[in-house]
């Protein structure tokens, strides 16, 4: 008799971006699903991409590499922003994906379905869909902060947008196995739609590994930190909202606050933050001495799909936050146990000083905080089991 293992499943991960751990958030959720994948499976990773090259992995994937090249004139044009249109040669070659019947076949993001339907149809068959963002209500909500900019083509051009994603949502959802999203709000509304089977909340989780405790913050601290890719409409608008409306009343509480954003911003913003004072840190390669030098984490967001690693990030390095109720959609958050709510600017002013000026309470929401990401929202070596999906109601 032998005793070897018997041959594991097969699983693929259809995706148009390279998973990684501490890359931005799509790339950390195309991580999460690698590393579930990976736990029970042999996995493929099926990378879609429009002729660029495919940078290094910075951590070894958990999986084989595929790299499937769209260069040529698209076969179908859908008129949508961020949709994948594969050439013939693309088409050509997911079909020819050789291998088994997958059991586990997930397509990462809804703008991938004209890639996905040309995998073999045994394979279509078995496919499951990580929307991640409901594409269409993330567009809606683009739209709604241009029109709350003044932007008036952008906003009209977004509401386009949502419309043709949310004609193609309820025609094109309902073939699919499972339906994944980020935000438990968003899954119960999904699931409502005519026609539609499975649907679940699938949050996003992060890498647990081990690592030194997060360092305290410095005694009398008085920095706030927001980290974001700036050059996304909510996370300028979310800069913009602060600076304007927050910040002013916040310096009458705390004179000597402190205001650190960090990412990539267009020009514009950054000549705009430097006239209100704020520290701009262009995006640093290592986050932590930021988070070390934080007393308090910001989001004040107002738009945007999904839910906000950034939030989930702060409670890893042990900050506690101040957020907009956007900021905390989708997430099993208390107020004022695990962050201080607020959509006014004077309120969230005031919260922002509570945390810079009482340093047990700033403690306290921390420790909760990362109780509750260590509870429901971290990556560790159990990835192959997903946390419980939230109620549907």
């Amino acid at each position: 008799m032998s005793d070897s293992p018997p041959p594991r499943s097969r699983a693929v991960l259809l995706t148009h971006i390279l998973p990684s751990p501490d890359g931005v958030g799509l790339m950390r959720r195309g991580w999460r699903w690698a590393c579930e994948l990976a736990a029970a499976h042999d996995l493929d990773i099926v990378l879609v991409t429009q002729g660029a090259e495919v940078p290094v992995p910075r951590t070894p994937l958990p999986g084989a590499l595929h790299v499937v090249r769209s260069t040529g004139p698209a076969l179908k044009r859908r008129r949508l922003t961020d949709w994948f249109e594969p050439d013939a040669a693309a088409a050509a070659a997911l079909q020819a994906l050789p291998g088994p019947v997958p059991a586990r076949l997930v397509v990462f993001r809804f703008y991938l379905h004209d890639a996905a339907a040309h995998l073999p149809p045994a394979w279509r068959a078995v496919a499951e869909m990580d929307c991640d963002d409901w594409e269409s209500a993330t567009r809606l909500s683009l739209a709604g902060l241009a029109l709350r900019r003044g932007r008036w083509r952008r906003a009209a051009a977004g509401l386009a947008q949502a419309w043709r994603y949310a004609r193609l949502e309820r025609r094109l959802l309902p073939a699919y196995r499972v339906v994944h999203l980020a935000a438990f709000e968003d899954a119960a509304r999904l699931a409502r739609l005519p026609g539609m089977g499975e649907v679940r909340a699938t949050p996003n989780r992060l890498v647990a590994g081990p690592r030194a405790a997060p360092a305290p913050p410095p005694p009398e601290g008085r920095t706030l930190l927001f980290v974001g890719a700036l050059f996304y409409p909510p996370n300028e608008d979310a800069v913009l909202w602060f600076a304007r409306g927050v910040l002013p009343r916040l310096r009458r509480l705390v004179p000597e606050v402190q205001v650190v954003v960090a990412g990539r911003a267009r020009g514009s913003l950054r000549r705009f933050m430097a006239r209100k004072g704020l520290i701009y840190a262009h995006e640093p390669a290592d986050l932590e001495p930021l988070y070390a030098e934080a007393t308090a984490v910001i989001a004040p967001l107002r738009g945007g799909g999904g839910t906000k690693l950034k939030v989930l990030e702060a409670w890893h390095y042990a900050r506690p936050v101040v957020a907009t109720s956007h900021a905390l959609r989708g997430l099993r958050a208390e107020t004022g146990r695990h962050a201080l709510v607020a959509d006014d600017a004077a309120l969230f002013a005031r919260h922002c000083a509570t945390l810079l000026t009482d340093p047990a309470r700033a403690a306290l929401m921390a420790r909760e905080g990362e109780r509750l990401l260590r509870e429901d929202y971290s990556l560790g070596p159990s990835a192959d089991a997903p946390a419980p999906p939230h109620p549907l109601g």
